[in-house]
């Protein structure tokens, strides 16, 4: 009996401690949901950072409208470079003479008439360039300005902007005041006459003019710059679509070819997976077929670089639901109201880019986990349509994905002070 007894106790003992541990192992990842999985796969990149002092780290952040916005990957982009250094503001696109909405730290006029194209759209020119998105001119002398707010979240200084653009020929001018304009073939595929300018200013500015002379009756396309300052440091380029899906980037693919080739990025942050959860029915395997598209396409173009993909927010759908209220002795009325609910195609992408990054050694971000534990901290960040954040809930997400990454980045200085050898895989 008593033997018995003793054995059963054991038992539950057993079963207690291992419930207990479940729940602390739980507890701990709820407290620590702000990590990067697979962190050891960005140990290359963070061995860059440690040496930024000397040298220039190319970031490209790819998405969708939370990246287009600007708010989410500036605030990222802020303190990563007050950390490391600033080498330039990066790819900078006219959004608003393309007619949408961009970042708001900087500034292009032009005085002549341009239309536009994006990945996103039906009917769209075979070449985009980096940037998913191009203006077009039909004047055949076309002008752009360019000015950086002072007072912006970064600072715009640039010694040097480099100008992707195709005059349909070689025989024209550019001609940017105090500048020393050089031209040569621009390094993405696409039409022959496609062309870089770069304009080399001899002291610091944060403005400049640029006119194309002698372009012809042609379309005139303009695809982005890309500003740089000519310090060590970190160069972040945030290049997001409204609307974009893995799907389009690509069916385009020469747009993931064009941000290789002239970004040189040695980490891609993918911050994409939104739009999927709210375009009807989703296929989880093809939409992991997608995300396997564009991996392999990188790594195809530079084996050496490392990408971190993140998960979306916590999104919601709107719904209607009507309550009939007595309206008089025997007449009632139905009032809606606006209601949210889950998403239930949000936490299929989740778990499918997640376990995407798990089966290829990726580095991966599960912001919509930190989103659900942070739920408080986020009830007044939402926008009214409860899929997009307002300011400063793009920017808590943006400090929060520079959390997560210093919190790895110290991880990789306590390996390296541990083993100061670093395998090829992780360099």
């Amino acid at each position: 009996m008593n033997t018995g007894w003793h054995n059963l106790n054991k038992k539950w003992v057993a079963v207690l401690s291992l419930l207990l541990a479940g729940i602390t192992t739980t507890y701990a990842q709820q407290v620590n949901v702000n990590n990067i999985q697979q962190d050891t796969a960005l140990f290359s990149v963070f061995h860059s950072l440690s040496a930024a002092d000397s040298s220039v780290i190319s970031i490209l952040h790819l998405g969708d409208s939370h990246v287009q916005a600007g708010y989410f990957p500036l605030a990222t982009a802020s303190l990563l470079q007050q950390q490391f250094g600033y080498a330039g503001r990066g790819y900078v696109f006219p959004y608003s003479l393309a007619g949408t909405n961009g970042p708001e730290d900087f500034r292009w006029n032009s005085t002549v008439r341009w239309s536009s194209e994006r990945v996103v759209d039906r009917n769209k020119s075979s070449v985009l360039g980096p940037g998913a998105i191009v203006i077009t001119s039909l004047n055949d002398a076309p002008n752009l300005a360019f000015s950086g707010k002072p007072d912006g979240s970064m600072d715009n200084n640039f010694r040097e902007a480099e100008l992707f653009y195709d005059a349909g020929s070689t025989n024209n001018t550019v001609v940017a005041p105090d500048a020393t304009v050089t031209v040569t073939p621009a390094p993405f595929p696409g039409s022959p006459t496609i062309s870089m300018a770069t304009l080399h200013f001899p002291q610091m500015v944060n403005s400049f003019q640029v006119r194309w002379e002698g372009t012809g009756n042609g379309p005139f396309r303009f695809f982005g710059a890309v500003m740089k300052n000519g310090r060590p440091g970190v160069l972040y380029n945030s290049i997001g679509i409204n609307g974009a899906m893995y799907q389009q980037y690509n069916e385009f693919d020469n747009t993931l070819l064009a941000q290789m080739a002239v970004l040189k990025p040695q980490l891609v942050i993918i911050s994409l997976g939104t739009n999927e959860a709210y375009g009807g029915r989703m296929d989880p395997l093809t939409f992991r077929d997608e995300i396997d598209r564009t991996v392999t396409l990188i790594r195809e173009q530079n084996p050496a670089t490392r990408i971190l993909l993140t998960t979306p927010p916590d999104c919601m759908r709107a719904g209607r639901k009507g309550v009939r209220k007595k309206v008089g002795k025997r007449k009632y009325k139905t009032i809606y109201h606006t209601v949210y609910y889950p998403n239930p195609y949000i936490s299929m992408v989740t778990q499918q880019i997640m376990g995407y990054a798990r089966q290829h050694g990726l580095a991966c971000w599960n912001f919509n986990a930190v989103n659900k534990a942070q739920k408080d901290r986020f009830a007044g960040a939402w926008a009214p349509d409860h899929i997009h954040f307002n300011v400063r809930g793009y920017q808590q997400q943006g400090q929060l994905l520079y959390e997560a990454l210093q919190q790895s980045y110290t991880h990789y200085l306590q390996q390296t002070k541990k083993n100061p050898v670093i395998s090829n895989d992780q360099r």
